[in-house]
């Protein structure tokens, strides 16, 4: 994927670049072999790569931007290919990745209109092959890319298909979209001619024919392809132009270059678990289809933690151990870890960024000493000395420390390849799941009501219930039932917690409105939250749709505004949550919309903390005094019993807050305004993150707060008095119950982790380390039980891993291995 945005600053000058790179360059000996003309190809043996019959296996790197810095900078750019080149030898590299087309600005187009190229960016990529040539580096070729990625504001001018698809909707006067690129037989054919004119290219510099050049390692037919829920239309193109490919090219091998997501009309269920999202499922690409095909040679995917959402280097893990095993068992062919990267901020540390690499790097090397099918990696992405493009992803060839860990693993991978490292063993799968910190606590998850998954709106026993999109949640003092705050059919529900089965407190199904009264006439619009007290006789209830408060009398049966819109601090907007003590006699409303704490305790409103007026204006994130501090979007709260402190799940600044009632003191309990998913005590030392946390309640000793992250489709358990957290159930996006230890994906029959979509309200029984929690499911339209018990305290984690077999600590990777 091309990241760049000419970003990085301050950027050397040309002369001041040139003559450091030419001093470099005159000061280094040249490369010690080079591929030369007549020389071997690599080929596919099994689920190998072999070079001269010897087992090839490599460690690379993408350097997209090779044709456009030859070209765009001319005899400065030429040195920063040599200069990369030599580099890339010196630390072991043997296969650079790099674009087969330019054009982010309209002067350096490479095809300036159908069959028309512009001679000077084509010298340019003569100059890569042949650099990479007399370096002994191989290219993988990517011949067209799937984005446009024009910077220039020229409204005519485009890369990526989207220059094909206006050419021809200018030509033919049709309305065409990307997703026509795969089916139109004119787009197709230029398409054609493209590669065929890219292959059979005489290179200016030594004379080698690409097709003919055993530089050329293999081509990438189109980078990230995408066709939105069509994806047959995309695997036919696959199809096509790979056979065209191969018999222009039959010496070159072929690859897809997509990301590796697997598609609703190829694959089930289980494959579908491992996409980043459900997004994923519509994208065209399907893994194990788009490479079945005889004229695909490899397997390759891309991973991408922080544009896909999942930044943790165990869903990375994840994602390559599902493709390595389809490589294995499905396909039988190799596999290659084509594209992966970390962002690293300006002024941020290198060590998480290495330490995403480094873990790739240990997949790769473990499935290698196997005996795997995986046979390279190429890293994201390097720019040269005094290249000031790169964005967060870049690698640059001033980052020590970065080369550091990439020199250290090419050694270990050509090691591994040839199995000279007598000591080193490859990690058993149990292993591996100690190392990545994957077994937290122990459970079972088990849906109480609404088991069809589906939205709607009945009462009855679990099977037959079903609410739409459940909310808030609260819990009576005895544990045996649960009041549900059902947001789009405008009720409030009853779950008994010991049967299952549900009815209707108060409210008219799918009816919104504002009216008081009998509980059988009231009216709510979008009920998000609700609060009871311990003796159970009535409910508070956050209405966000009518910016008031409600309480429902259990005893009488009526429904009364408890607060109406109009505050002397200006309107309520939107409130999002409610909490209140042992008795309800202190009563705080997270009013969202306005990003404030409200004390309402009988009715009437002080603010505890955040803005007195225009809220919505004076978002932030701050801790101290009521009067100074900040809040940004805040969605739930739960309360001490005794009224002293409130909890606050701030959405936007993905923390828990904690509020002290009496003082109006505001501090951070957890999360540092990233979002993520890590919990405490992780491999990279860092802070626990959540992605939006909403619903929050806290165990009847103050001892722990559950916490709703919705959109990390996890129930998280936060210690407050230390502010660690623990992961207590859920892993990816979906719905399923199970044991709360989640087992590894790439285990298929023995996965029974349970999963969640979109959690928003939590309640919680009991208390010390044996749980019992609720959870209002919101886009599975279901409850949850969730029983855990957590055994040691949460700062206390697991270490099995280290010290006999090595392990994942602050300073480095390693297998087990004493060799190497």
């Amino acid at each position: 994927m091309t990241r760049s945005a000419y970003g990085r600053n301050p950027r050397w000058g040309l002369v001041a670049c040139a003559i450091a790179l030419a001093a470099c360059l005159a000061a280094c000996p040249g490369a010690l072999a080079e591929i030369k003309e007549g020389d071997a190809f690599v080929e596919v043996k099994g689920t190998d790569f072999e070079l001269d019959g010897k087992k090839f296996v490599f460690q690379g790197f993408n350097a997209y931007q090779l044709m456009e810095a030859a070209g765009d900078w001319g005899p400065v750019g030429k040195l920063m290919v040599r200069d990369i080149m030599r580099q890339a030898k010196e630390n072991g590299l043997s296969v650079v990745r790099t674009f087969g087309f330019a054009g982010r600005l309209k002067k350096n187009a490479l095809m300036t209109a159908p069959g028309e190229y512009n001679e000077k960016m084509l010298a340019a990529l003569d100059e890569v092959l042949d650099q990479a040539s007399k370096h002994d580096i191989r290219v993988v070729l990517v011949l067209e890319n799937y984005w446009n990625t024009a910077v220039d504001k020229d409204p005519t001018h485009a890369n990526g298909i989207e220059k094909y698809i206006r050419w021809e909707a200018a030509k033919s006067g049709k309305n065409l979209t990307t997703d026509d690129f795969w089916t139109n037989k004119n787009l197709r054919e230029m398409y054609k001619d493209h590669v065929e004119f890219m292959l059979t290219r005489k290179n200016s510099v030594n004379g080698r024919v690409y097709k003919d050049d055993p530089t050329l390692f293999s081509v990438n037919l189109l980078n990230e392809p995408r066709c939105e829920e069509c994806g047959k239309d995309l695997q036919k193109w696959i199809d096509e132009m790979s056979n065209f490919v191969r018999k222009i090219a039959p010496k070159v091998m072929r690859t897809v270059g997509e990301d590796g997501f697997y598609d609703a009309e190829f694959s089930d269920d289980e494959h579908l678990k491992a996409n980043p999202g459900e997004w994923a499922n519509t994208q065209g690409q399907d893994f194990v289809a788009n490479h079945k095909g005889k004229d695909i040679s490899y397997a390759a995917i891309h991973i991408w933690p922080d544009d896909w959402n999942h930044r943790e280097v165990r869903f990375q893990h994840d994602w390559i151990l599902q493709h390595v095993k389809d490589a294995e068992l499905k396909l039988k062919k190799p596999f290659v870890i084509e594209e992966f990267g970390k962002t690293r901020d300006p002024g941020e540390p290198f060590d998480r960024r290495n330490r995403f690499l480094e873990t790739a790097f240990l997949d790769a090397e473990n499935n290698v000493l196997r005996g795997g099918a995986v046979a390279g990696t190429s890293w994201w992405n390097w720019y040269g000395r005094g290249d000031g493009r790169g964005d967060g992803y870049a690698i640059y060839s001033e980052d020590e420390s970065t080369f550091a860990v990439i020199n250290e693993f090419s050694g270990r991978l050509k090691k591994a390849a040839k199995n000279k490292d007598s000591k080193a063993k490859a990690f058993t799968q149990k292993e591996f799941d100690n190392l990545y910190g994957l077994l937290s606590s122990e459970g079972t998850v088990k849906t109480i009501a609404g088991a069809g998954g589906e939205p709607g709106f009945a009462d009855g026993d679990a099977k037959r219930s079903k609410f739409n999109e459940p909310h808030g949640l609260a819990l009576s003092a005895d544990g045996k039932h649960l009041f549900v705050a059902d947001k789009e059919n405008h009720c409030i529900r009853m779950v008994n917690t010991e049967t299952g089965r549900t009815s209707t407190v108060a409210g008219k199904e799918g009816e919104a409105g504002l009216v008081d009264g009998s509980v059988n006439e009231a009216l709510f619009n979008m009920p998000v939250a609700v609060a009871a007290p311990g003796s159970g006789r009535f409910l508070l209830v956050a209405d966000s749709g009518n910016n008031a408060v409600r309480r429902i009398d259990l005893d009488t049966g009526k429904v009364a505004t408890f607060l109406e819109k109009e505050t002397p601090y200006g309107w309520i907007g939107n409130p999002q949550g409610i909490a209140c003590d042992e008795t309800c006699e202190k009563v705080v409303l997270v009013d969202s919309g306005n990003s404030r704490v409200l004390d309402i305790s009988r009715g009437k409103v002080k603010i505890v903390a955040g803005p007195e007026d225009k809220g919505w204006e004076k978002k932030g994130f701050q801790d101290g005094p009521a009067s100074n501090a900040s809040f940004s979007f805040p969605l739930n709260g739960a309360m001490s019993r005794d009224g002293s402190i409130a909890y606050i799940a701030s959405n936007d600044n993905t923390a828990i807050r904690s509020v002290n009632l009496k003082t109006g003191e505001v501090s951070t309990l957890a999360g540092d305004g990233k979002d993520g998913k890590r919990d405490s005590n992780n491999i990279f030392k860092e802070p626990a993150r959540f992605r939006w946390p909403m619903g929050v309640a806290l165990t009847p000793n103050n001892e722990y707060l559950l916490v709703a992250d919705q959109y990390n489709h996890r129930i998280r358990v936060v210690d407050t008095e230390t502010g660690e957290v623990r992961t207590v159930a859920g892993w990816v996006q979906g719905f399923q119950d199970g044991g709360v230890i989640a087992r590894d994906t790439g285990d298929a029959d023995d996965f029974a982790a349970a999963m969640f979509n979109t959690p928003r309200g939590v309640a919680v029984h009991s208390g010390g380390d044996h749980l019992v929690v609720y959870v209002a499911d919101s886009a599975n339209h279901a409850i949850r039980k969730v029983q855990v018990s957590l055994k040691d305290k949460i700062g206390k984690s697991s270490k099995d891993a280290c010290g006999k077999t090595g392990c994942i600590d602050d300073r480095n990777i390693v297998v087990r291995s004493k060799g190497n």
